[in-house]
């Protein structure tokens, strides 16, 4: 089956901020080959964000790429692991990027819902319009959804959380720095009925040192909890393109 050809409504352009090729380092998925490639441009802007670089136009260089551009991008990579990250992939029509020889993970907030259509404007003035993914073809990815606790300093409606939770695609992965930040996932895992299965959790931090916490992985133990060390900040700190 060929790559899926269809312009998108974002001015048929993606914003890309950077690729390269590496080992997923968190998730489900962590220790996989993958191209990763990272979109530009964030609704959020979480006090603890290792990619601020990718937040607004003045945030840091980007470069537009067509569909064509970025399919191409991805068949002619050796890599069969594709993960679209960010900034906030979800800004863009990713069912529009498939092709039946990759697997697929989007690493996104979960606010901005694939199956619904976007029109947003974020805070510098850059608008975002798209239309709708399509579930039959996004239900082939693997969605990382990482919700954002009262640590990363956002106001967000966690009602998203019942949508994703109905999904049998993804799961969820999040950010902790303390007990008390475990408490309130725990809050949240329960209010909405989660699986535990489904859960990660990541804790805060882009040095090796943040990541050696065994004091608290014992306590995500003790939850009923998923760990998901961060192999990348253990292998190479707190290093771009890994």
């Amino acid at each position: 089956m060929p790559c899926y050809i269809k312009e998108i409504a974002v001015g048929m352009k993606f914003y890309v901020t950077e690729y390269f090729e590496s080992l997923q380092g968190e998730g489900n998925f962590a220790g996989s080959n993958s191209l990763f490639i990272r979109f530009h441009f964030c609704n959020l802007s979480c006090i603890w964000c290792d990619t601020k670089y990718t937040w607004l136009k003045s945030s840091g260089p980007y470069k537009e790429y067509t569909k064509t551009q970025l399919t191409d991008l991805i068949k002619n990579n050796t890599s069969s692991n594709v993960v679209f990250t960010g900034g906030e992939p979800a800004l863009y029509k990713l069912d529009e990027l498939m092709c039946d020889t990759k697997k697929y993970h989007v690493e996104t907030s979960g606010v901005l819902l694939p199956t619904e259509p976007l029109n947003i404007t974020l805070r510098d003035g850059t608008q975002f319009k798209r239309d709708a993914m399509n579930e039959d073809i996004i239900r082939q990815f693997n969605w990382v959804i990482s919700p954002k606790l009262s640590n990363s300093k956002q106001i967000t409606d966690i009602k998203y959380l019942k949508y994703w939770n109905e999904k049998e695609y993804c799961i969820f992965k999040f950010v902790i720095n303390n007990e008390k930040d475990l408490l309130e996932v725990d809050e949240v895992v329960r209010k909405f009925k989660i699986s535990k299965k489904r859960v990660y959790i990541s804790l805060e931090g882009i040095t090796r040192e943040s990541q050696l916490r065994p004091e608290l992985v014992d306590l995500i133990i003790v939850y009923g909890y998923n760990f998901s060390p961060r192999l990348q900040i253990l292998l190479w700190g707190a290093k771009k393109g890994k």
